[in-house]
């Protein structure tokens, strides 16, 4: 069995700790204007401008740091992005100091950063403003709190860290799941001795009062997130896919220190409760047929454990060295891939959006907002008089919201997500121009449909917004606020 000192932990290795946390920030920052606006951070950013306990597909954290954001820096894009990159370097800080409280001196401290700093979930994971970066942030702080308790720290830090589980509800979802491995990890290992005293039950009775707000929110929201998380179920591609990309998203030449990582907790005894939580964290999101990357945040436990392992055996050989140097030269050769280092035009002529969607739909929304002010325009002027824009889902609401009052067009309306909840109360617009839709999916709605255009992007980019048509609709059957709960879309 692996013993661990309690008493005297190594000091922490501030110096090249924050000078990678530091790296990662400038070397990120530098590329954060590029490609334009994400489709997700369309929305984050119309959600910053609808404050409230709840939305469909999240909580509430990520549109009130978008908010504050706002206050500082409207609309930047950059602003924005800043705050995910800055968890992003956080997270670094906090693999060393996991490290640390396993037993890991400098070298252990700095090789856990440096995996974190080069691993392709949290090179693409903290570049967008979406609570991923955040929620990563969290399963790290998390961890830390947990790993400082099982070493022997303080039994009161259980407090601190229902806090930071509560706060984390109110990120994203999906710390949940961490919550659950992290209790059977417990029950299966000696430290279920932590669940004879009252610290973790009441940490975890004040994250369960942090998300009451929430609960209040989905209550008179019919729940909407309950259907959405179910709607998405099994939305990947596919089981061996799952285990494939989490692969990936480790980083190959980086599997050996997570491997190893996991082997080193298991046998360590002191932490077993930890490699239990990482396993079954994988597990639980397997069976529920979740996203690759919602279990992925663990990396940063493994790396740090990993690092941990790898100090304490046999030396730093030159084996080592050249390991660790052929996993900074594989992560250099596929950054296009997880930061947008390249130009937006070098990026749209090499086509390597194809393999990494998430560029994809950074490009157009500029486009798509002029294509919808020329439909607008082409309006003679008895129609554009209360007219309105329909948008098929928060991507092109986002872009119009966004782009639209500099182009003079109209009040722009979704049913998709949160968006459905942020319409007028009584629409009822005679003149409706549709982005997204198929006709088929309007003429219920209005007995004219007329195809007025097509959009497209000055990139060629084939994202999936470029080729859908853009229509004019007239003639309403009824009211849209009356069709309004039949066009209610949570996928």
């Amino acid at each position: 069995m692996i013993t661990t000192d309690r008493e005297s932990p190594p000091r922490v290795a501030w110096a090249p700790v924050l000078g990678l946390a530091a790296l990662k920030l400038a070397a990120t920052m530098v590329f954060a204007a590029r490609y334009g606006w994400h489709r997700d951070e369309l929305y984050n950013l119309a959600s910053a401008r609808h404050l409230a306990l709840g939305y469909v597909d999240y909580p509430p954290i990520t549109p009130v740091i978008g908010r504050l954001v706002q206050l500082v820096a409207p609309d930047s894009v950059v602003a924005l992005r800043f705050t995910s990159v800055l968890a992003g370097a956080l997270v670094v800080v906090l693999a060393a100091l996991i490290a640390r409280e396993l037993g890991g001196a400098t070298r252990a401290q700095v090789l856990a950063a440096a995996a974190v700093v080069i691993s392709p979930i949290f090179l693409a994971g903290d570049f967008i403003f979406e609570p991923v970066s955040f929620d990563q942030l969290v399963w790290a702080l998390l961890l830390w709190l947990v790993a400082r308790v099982l070493a022997g720290r303080d039994p009161r830090t259980w407090l601190v860290a229902g806090l930071v589980l509560g706060i984390g509800l109110e990120t994203k979802y999906t710390v949940a799941g961490l919550a659950v491995a992290l209790a059977v990890g417990l029950l299966l290992t000696p430290a279920r001795r932590h669940l004879a005293t009252p610290w973790p039950w009441l940490g975890a009775a004040l994250a369960v009062v942090l998300l009451v707000p929430n609960l209040v929110w989905q209550a008179g929201h019919g729940w909407d997130s309950v259907a959405y998380t179910i709607s998405h179920r099994g939305h990947t591609d596919g089981p061996a896919a799952y285990w494939l990309q989490q692969l990936l998203l480790v980083q190959l030449l980086l599997i050996p220190l997570v491997v190893g990582g996991a082997v080193w907790l298991w046998r360590s005894g002191t932490f077993r409760a930890l490699a239990w939580t990482a396993i079954l964290v994988e597990l639980v999101f397997f069976a529920i047929g979740g996203k690759s990357y919602y279990p992925a945040p663990i990396f940063t436990l493994l790396y740090a454990a990993g690092a941990v392992w790898l100090e304490r055996t046999a030396g730093w050989n030159l084996l080592r060295w050249a390991w660790a140097a052929a996993t900074a030269v594989l992560i250099v050769v596929s950054l296009p891939l997880w930061l947008p280092v390249l130009p937006a035009e070098v990026m749209a002529r090499s086509g390597l959006w194809k393999g990494q969607t998430v560029f994809a739909e950074m490009y157009g929304w500029p486009d798509l907002a002029h294509q919808v002010g020329v439909a607008y325009d082409a309006l003679p002027p008895s129609d554009r008089s209360g007219a309105m824009v329909l948008a098929a889902n928060y991507g092109y609401a986002g872009a119009i919201d966004l782009y639209g009052p500099d182009l003079g067009l109209p009040t722009v309306v979704s049913p998709h997500l949160t968006y459905y909840y942020w319409a007028p109360a009584r629409m009822d617009p005679q003149v409706v121009i549709a982005i997204g839709y198929e006709r088929q999916d309007l003429e219920p709605l209005f007995a004219q449909v007329t195809q007025v255009g097509t959009v497209s992007n000055s990139y060629g980019v084939e994202n999936q917004t470029a080729g859908r048509p853009i229509f004019v609709c007239r003639a309403p059957r009824r009211p849209l606020w009356q069709a309004w709960p039949s066009l209610k879309a949570l996928d």
